[in-house]
């Protein structure tokens, strides 16, 4: 829609909110118009660009690890508090990379008795457990820094300049490594290192800054720069842990990846009638999807079986889909709660902080209306 039309259509609606509603929209029609062909695209696009991603993780790996031995050197050589909280940042992402590299080797290996399912979400695990490693560094490094500033200035000491410079050229490596893993950004593994290697960049130069600041000038801005540098490691940190926890306790799909589910439903095959229920929920980092279709009640149970297979299958085809389960129904007057066991417990309805501001007033109206 053009902006004449949309401004003909609605003449008092916000253009931003209106904007964003119509390209939310487009988006979704082109999820729809392309979900029958991702799984192939999807293929295609790996075996073009594969080797660029791997490339990309590879080179930041080997980065990091040589950013960290550089930002280790010039901590020891300078003293600095502010370089040694840089260190401790790049040796987490080196081993942050390295639990990565051990999860997803595990995930893919199969043990079809052990674990049926798969062990895909040993990888979330992971994560969490090495978020609680980085809060755990990023506390230690900001008490050593608070008893920096507590004990006062220290004897002045030289600028120490070529380790100041291989920092400076880590940073420079770091900037060409985001550069690339930017315009490879669709893909996860290189969306990854290219927010890692932003927020290195800024860390390592802040760290810079309060080092030759704090060695130079003042003294005191070395451990407060340390101190903000752990604070920001651990609230990151403890914010990704915190997301993490809701993939593994079963977070739903967002509408727009349902809505999309249901699409590819209908249209799959004119035998199915009607979707009864579908639903997604995160089981690690993919989903979980749960359809019901509705079939006619004289249809041969090898149409409906070979329907629901070639469906399952199909929305297994999807990136974000770990596994689906289809279920054939004959019709849908039947309440879905009743086809598994309440998982809720029914409650009464909570009072709104309105209602509960409003509450003696209202008790009061109603003693007067009583009295009345």
């Amino acid at each position: 829609m053009s902006k004449d039309g949309l401004r003909a259509s609605h003449p008092k609606g916000n253009k931003r909110k209106l904007r964003k509603f119509y390209s939310r929209q487009n988006e979704l029609i082109d999820a729809f118009l392309g979900a029958e062909d991702e799984e192939r695209a999807q293929a295609l696009d790996d075996i073009k660009n594969g080797p660029k991603v791997k490339f990309a993780v590879n080179a930041s790996f080997v980065v990091n690890f040589c950013l960290f031995v550089i930002q280790l050197y010039a901590a020891i050589s300078t003293g600095s508090l502010a370089l040694f909280a840089t260190a401790a940042d790049a040796f987490m992402d080196l081993v942050s990379s390295c639990v990565m590299l051990v999860t997803s080797r595990m995930a893919k290996r199969p043990s079809v008795y052990k674990y049926p399912v798969g062990r895909t979400r040993i990888e979330t695990v992971g994560i969490i457990l090495f978020c609680a490693l980085m809060t755990t560094v990023a506390a230690q490094l900001i008490i050593e820094s608070g008893r920096a500033l507590g004990a006062g200035p220290q004897e002045d000491e030289p600028l120490h300049i070529i380790p100041l410079c291989f920092v400076g050229a880590a940073i420079f490596s770091k900037g060409t490594l985001f550069l690339y893993c930017f315009f490879l950004r669709r893909y996860p593994a290189a969306r990854v290192f290219m927010v890692d290697h932003r927020n290195d960049i800024a860390v390592n130069i802040f760290g810079l800054v309060m080092s030759v600041t704090g060695s130079r000038f003042v003294w005191w801005l070395d451990p407060f720069g340390a101190i903000c540098i752990g604070l920001l490691i651990l609230f990151s940190w403890a914010a990704n842990a915190f997301e993490q926890v809701w993939l593994l306790v079963g977070k739903g799909a967002p509408k727009e990846f349902i809505s999309k589910l249901i699409y590819m439903t209908v249209t799959h095959d004119t035998s199915i009638r009607k979707v009864d229920t579908c639903r997604a929920y995160h089981a690690g980092e993919r989903y979980y999807v749960e359809v019901d279709i509705v079939m006619d009640e004289s249809t041969p149970l090898k149409i409906s079986h070979d329907v629901s297979q070639s469906l399952q299958r199909k929305l297994e085809g999807l990136s974000a889909v770990e596994r689906a389960f289809v279920h054939v129904d004959y019709e849908d007057e039947h309440d879905v709660k009743e086809e598994h066991k309440p998982l809720h417990q029914s409650q009464k309805k909570r009072r709104s902080i309105r209602e509960i501001l409003l509450w003696g007033k209202k008790e009061t109206t109603e003693a007067q209306a009583n009295i009345v």
